[in-house]
């Protein structure tokens, strides 16, 4: 195991401003985001908040992969131990889980001959504290509840893949009598003797600190779209909660609930299709019975990034709809729709006819799609770039995706990709279970520079309500103001970037109060309030 970086640590979790409420809203966590240690030029960003045991010896904390399973040959013989801790995660107590799991990116390419059996439990904690040096993970008191990741598929070098569902394992944390909405929860992935073996029984998973190597055709940069994420689901005092790409109506057909988006479109030739489809599709259908050119377009709600921040990457993520092979190559050109507040999708009007922006990245899809599994586009920061720098360009904005395809002539063969669209069902037909699988719908994520210079993460899948302000932010020294959601009175918490509760206020009502910080150091906070079983949370920044 290779050890590497030897800061100080300054990682944390930030998340979205966002609330909790009654209307049925979906919401999904991007869980890894920190501040950077500036050294010249160069900037390296380190956490100790991921770790890995080798037999009953810690590793360093700032590696740039994560390993967990066994390794068998005759030299080695050694069980690794892995742990994970995520930040901040505004879930109120009593929530129900429906699901949850860990996104984790190949740090190796691995055959489907090293099968790991790795056991996932979680730290039987209220508020799981950082990893240490001189502390094991697996001596770490453990859930009842545990689940067997049995990894057995091929892994490809830097591609995405998850864990079982762990809902369970989060579940027996929420419960715990002292948890509170902004605790932090560690998972912890433990390796067992496989016996002897000619191939390494593990796999190894990029880290926060991850460098792309350039032995492995890497460019020897850190990428933080690679660090692992946490994604949960639940539901409270009977209202659903997600953090979906969009939020839309709900249609109730006496008790079955089914939700439907026009935020996501496909168009064939001059044609709209149904809104309500359960995949979109793009490219081109060249076989002489069909000749269709296919177009998408996907609208990503109340995107929270201020105008003038500096779009370092950004990538939608989606989940295939059917299997395709090498030979079904797609060429589909993405654009954004030149509009400072992207409308949503109709039936009456022509995605391909959106006003485009003049950057566009040409997405030549080539390779093997295996269904249901995430795929994502190249990094279209340029069109991101053009939108957010529109005159008319707010926080909060809606920002729509149109993704071309092209005649690409005569084909045995679909020159087109399928993924899921918010509709999606699992068809039992293909071996599904019939059912809605909110996890599968695509997400937009975007890396960002704000103009205070402190970075930012948005997995932008959510409709964000009643964001809380905070202002001045960035702010010298004293208090802010804090406008709320409403006039209710307030229960406002700081927290500093370890996660540990630094300041509290009660309010007897007012949508905007006066909140004192006190003497605290300069550095990155967060604010949670709640509010008439409203949740928000909104970074802030305390310079020198």
């Amino acid at each position: 195991m290779k050890r590497i970086f030897t800061l100080s640590v300054i990682a944390f979790f930030a998340l979205s401003s966002f609330s909790l409420t009654g209307q049925s809203l979906k919401f999904q966590r991007r869980i890894l985001v920190t501040d950077t240690i500036t050294d010249n030029a160069a900037k390296i960003a380190v956490s100790s908040d991921d770790a890995e045991q080798e037999n009953q010896e810690i590793d360093a904390l700032y590696d740039d992969d994560i390993d967990a399973g066994w390794e068998g040959a005759p030299e080695d013989r050694n069980i690794l131990t892995a742990g994970m801790r995520f930040r901040l995660i505004a879930i109120p107590k009593g929530a129900r889980i429906d699901s949850a799991f860990v996104i984790v990116y190949s740090h190796e390419g691995k055959s489907k001959d090293d099968v790991a059996k790795i056991t996932i439990v979680g730290d039987a904690n209220d508020n799981a504290p950082t990893f240490t040096e001189d502390s094991l993970i697996d001596k770490r008191a453990k859930t009842a509840a545990s689940v067997l990741w049995e990894v057995k598929e091929e892994w490809k070098l830097w591609q995405p893949y998850r864990t079982p569902d762990l809902k369970a394992v989060v579940q027996e944390i929420v419960d715990r009598p002292g948890w509170e909405a902004g605790n932090a929860l560690a998972l912890v992935f433990l390796g067992q003797d496989q016996g002897p073996s000619e191939v390494e029984n593990a796999r190894e998973w990029e880290s926060f600190e991850n460098i792309a190597d350039p032995s492995d055709g890497g460019d020897g940069q850190n990428h933080p779209e690679r660090r692992p994420e946490l994604v949960i689901y639940y539901s409270v005092s009977g209202a659903k909660f997600e953090m979906p790409i969009q939020v839309t109506d709900t249609i109730t057909d006496n008790a079955a609930k089914i939700a439907v988006s026009s935020d996501d479109a496909e168009q064939e030739n001059q044609e709209i299709d149904a809104l309500y489809d359960d995949d979109i599709d793009a490219g081109w259908e060249g076989a002489p019975e069909d000749r269709n050119i296919l177009t998408a377009g996907i609208r990503f709600r109340n995107i929270d990034i201020p105008k003038g921040a500096v779009i370092d990457s950004a990538y939608v993520v989606v989940f295939s709809h059917e299997g395709k092979s090498k030979d079904d190559v797609a060429k589909i050109t993405i654009v954004g729709d030149a509009n400072d507040n992207a409308p949503t999708f109709t039936e009456d009007s022509l995605i391909d006819k959106r006003a485009k922006t003049a950057a566009s990245v040409l997405w030549e899809v080539k390779e093997e799609w295996k269904l249901w599994q995430p795929y994502r586009t190249p990094d279209l920061k340029a069109v991101v770039q053009e939108i957010i720098d529109r005159p008319g360009w707010t926080a909060g904005n809606a920002l729509a995706l149109v993704f071309l395809g092209q005649d690409q002539g005569p084909s045995e063969v679909e020159n087109a990709r399928e993924w899921e669209s918010f509709e999606n069902i699992a068809d039992p037909s293909d071996g599904g279970d019939g059912q809605n699988h909110p996890e599968r719908r695509p997400r937009l994520v975007i890396h960002y520079s704000s103009p205070s210079k402190v970075t930012g993460t948005r997995s932008v899948l959510a409709q964000e309500v009643g964001a809380l302000k905070i202002f001045p932010n960035p702010v010298a020294e004293g208090s802010v103001m804090v406008e709320m959601g409403n006039e209710e009175p307030a229960l406002i918490r700081m927290f500093n970037s370890n996660g540990q509760l630094v300041r509290t206020l009660k309010t007897d009502g007012g949508k905007t109060v006066a909140f004192s910080f006190g003497n605290q150091p300069a550095g990155l906070y967060y604010l949670q309030a709640s509010q008439a079983q409203k949740w928000y949370i909104q970074k802030l920044v305390i310079e020198n």
